[in-house]
């Protein structure tokens, strides 16, 4: 295949990405005020892209009232800023409203968390508008490809199966789907648009006070706190892909079936049924993931269906997180152990235990490499973190599903979670990644808006 996607001296295209209009002020009144100069700007300027740039410079999100506006290119910026000026002399909040308003007045919640997803959140041409637009995107893109190869892949280059050719047919999509569900493909191409998308949120002033991930995203997590550096990282998420698909042509491997049941209930139905089944996922409060033999696997399904609980059976190669996947997780341990680790940076939240990782390389090292066997906590890691004052819950990477799931952890909690890639590929990435950007800004995060539109 041969496409662009690893040119690093692509010239950024913003031609048709978003405006972000920002004001802020130190009183409601100074705040409704600023938002007509605005509009008096806009009516009576034909450069809004200047009037835009001219107002994120005066943006500051230490300011105790702020209000920003995401305009696409094809929409009139006085109409949102009049829908914003309606809703805020009516008292209500259009943070998030349906033209894309974004309002804060209130002192910062609390702590920054990155939180990384893990294998099935991958799907072609991820990342493809962050890369047209940021060089250290590309730059990143590029790196990775290289040490993919160098780290012994599967065949071909990384970036040609994250972003294919396609025939236009729905065999070709399939197929292109399907190539990248690989495990041996699909992790390290999670890892580099996560750490790809991280780069570019540290572009923007926005650093994490701790970070976390689930399943295949903990590595990444390790990364984005300093643990090891990005060649290790890379060699790393090949050898882990590698392993497990290697590990799933042996035999049974066994499956997993996620199912949409109370955790407790999940629990009585294993212990019922006698099903050597694993609760290897224990993802939010009303969702689980079982992992075990294949036959097991199908009969619960057929109990799930008799109790009318939805369950569906996961498309991966083994019962990953149980004992099933032994022959992935000692080579893995080795691998582990040749690599070096550094002191943390900032804490990581352990799938396993729930807690940060130990400072101890030793310590670390162990948990890591018992990780492809061990059940994922994720209720219990994120409640964790709530409890030592993260607030604001960030996704990086494609998709949102950790989103989800943290919302309905901590659905009674006052707190803010937010995905990068919030479309997961439907609409424009950059639109995303301003929305998010604004979000945080909102709620008083130091966001740099003079970086948008600024490469």
């Amino acid at each position: 295949m041969n496409n662009n996607y690893n040119n690093k001296n692509i010239s950024p295209d913003w031609s048709q990405c978003p405006e972000i209009m920002a004001v802020s002020a130190s009183s409601r009144l100074d705040l409704e005020q600023r938002l007509f100069d605005l509009k008096e700007k806009c009516l009576n300027s034909s450069d809004i892209k200047q009037t835009a740039d001219n107002c994120r410079q005066s943006f500051a999100c230490h300011h105790l009232f702020r209000l920003l506006l995401v305009v696409d290119i094809s929409e009139n910026p006085v109409e949102i800023i009049d829908t914003a000026i309606t809703d805020l002399a009516a008292n209500t909040n259009p943070c998030g409203g349906s033209k894309n308003v974004f309002y804060g007045g209130i002192a910062l919640p609390g702590k920054l968390a990155f939180v990384f997803p893990g294998q099935g959140s991958q799907y072609p041409f991820m990342g493809r508008d962050l890369r047209l637009c940021f060089p250290e995107v590309r730059n990143c893109l590029a790196n990775t490809d290289a040490c993919f190869k160098a780290s012994g892949g599967a065949t071909g280059n990384l970036m040609d199966f994250i972003y294919p050719e396609q025939s236009g047919k729905d065999n070709g999509k399939k197929a292109v789907e399907e190539a990248l569900r690989s495990t041996d493909v699909a992790q390290p191409a999670i890892g580099a648009i996560s750490i790809s998308m991280q780069k570019v949120l540290q572009r923007f002033g926005i650093d994490p006070d701790c970070t976390c991930g689930h399943s295949y995203g903990e590595l990444t997590a390790l990364f984005s706190s300093g643990r090891f550096d990005e060649k290790t990282f890379l060699s790393l998420s090949v050898a882990r892909g590698k392993y497990m698909s290697e590990a799933a042509g042996v035999g049974d491997k066994g499956s997993m079936i996620a199912v949409k049941a109370p955790l407790n209930q999940i629990d009585d139905l294993i212990r019922s049924t006698g099903l050597d089944l694993v609760l290897a996922n224990r993802n939010s409060p009303d969702q689980g993931v079982l992992s075990g033999a294949t036959d097991a696997v199908v009969q619960m399904k057929s109990i799930c269906k008799e109790n009318k609980i939805r369950a569906t059976i996961l498309p991966v190669a083994a019962a990953f997180h149980s004992k099933l996947v032994k022959d992935a997780a000692e080579p893995f341990k080795k691998k582990i152990a040749s690599v070096a680790f550094s002191d943390s940076q900032i804490p990581v939240y352990s799938n396993t235990t729930g807690m940060p990782y130990p400072a101890s390389a030793k310590d670390a090292k162990k948990i890591l490499g018992n990780h492809l066997m061990n059940p994922v906590n994720f209720i219990e890691e994120i409640q964790n973190m709530y409890q030592n004052g993260i607030r604001i819950f960030v996704e990086v990477g494609p998709k949102t599903v950790l989103t989800g799931l943290i919302k309905a952890i901590l659905k009674d909690q006052n707190i803010f979670a937010v995905g990068v890639d919030a479309s997961s590929g439907r609409r424009s990435g950059i639109m995303d990644l301003a929305k998010t950007l604004c979000m945080l800004a909102s709620i008083g995060y130091p966001v740099d808006l003079k970086k948008w539109k600024n490469s």
